[in-house]
């Protein structure tokens, strides 16, 4: 018997890597997504465009954040959150949550103009001998979704990110300065493994409690009590503390 199944190794094996690949979906097409948005940022001219990548900075709260993308020019500081996803999304500057619908089936996502927020304040407090810098913060969107929010801020595809940073043409930094700044975040740079690996560990768990809050349950935000409500759109979950935390999701 054991001679039959080793025979078929390689069906344990494919199995063992289809398994491994749901599990670490979400990190792999996030990768995937971040390496696409890069090729797009080196084609911005390296004399004035520095390209930083995976940046893990202190926050105020003793955390971390980890930044996909920094660009550094004379023009400002453009901050980039990616996000590799499909189907239509929803979503609007104030909300807390956006939502992916895809064909009915939809899910619910932390605003990332919110999140990449926290990554612009994690840039300037790092940058703090340098405040009156502009930062610009944008979310660059994969082309196999469908944009369908309503905001002020950048949130582009991935194919528009070099387009918006270079139609920013006011010099507001000398090149040496520029330079300057953009090693500074690179000391600034946690590069330490334990803590990428920690950080990488809290993104999953925050995510794994997002995906299975219920009616009663602690909101994964706030620890307010979960309830039941219904709005415009039909019935959801949301924080008991609103409007003071504005965390929802779909009732699937």
């Amino acid at each position: 018997m054991l001679e039959f199944l080793a025979s078929f190794w390689y069906l344990w094996l494919f199995v063992l890597l289809a398994l491994l690949y749901r599990l670490f979906k979400p990190l792999i097409k996030g990768w995937f997504g971040e390496k696409t948005v890069l090729m797009y940022l080196r084609t911005l001219p390296k004399n004035d465009y520095v390209v930083l990548s995976d940046l893990i900075l202190p926050t105020e709260t003793g955390g971390t954040t980890q930044i996909d993308h920094v660009v550094v020019s004379v023009y400002g500081i453009f901050v980039i959150e990616v996000k590799n996803y499909t189907g239509w999304i929803f979503g609007s500057e104030q909300s807390a949550q956006w939502t992916q619908n895809i064909y009915g089936k939809k899910n619910s996502f932390m605003n990332p103009l919110r999140q990449n927020y926290a990554h612009v304040k994690a840039i300037k407090n790092a940058l703090s001998s340098y405040p009156n810098i502009p930062v610009i913060p944008m979310v660059a969107f994969s082309a196999n979704c469908d944009l369908k929010v309503n905001t002020t801020s950048h949130v582009v595809y991935f194919q528009h990110v070099s387009k918006v940073i270079r139609s920013y043409e006011n010099r507001v930094l000398e090149d040496d300065t520029a330079q300057t700044v953009a090693h500074y975040l690179q000391d600034k740079n946690i590069n330490n493994a334990e803590i990428k690996r920690e950080h990488v560990e809290k993104i999953i768990i925050k995510k794994n409690e997002i995906e299975t809050a219920t009616a009663g349950d602690k909101c994964p935000k706030c620890s307010g009590i979960l309830v039941e409500r219904k709005g415009k759109y039909g019935r959801f979950i949301g924080c008991s503390n609103y409007p003071k935390c504005r965390f929802t999701k779909p009732i699937p």
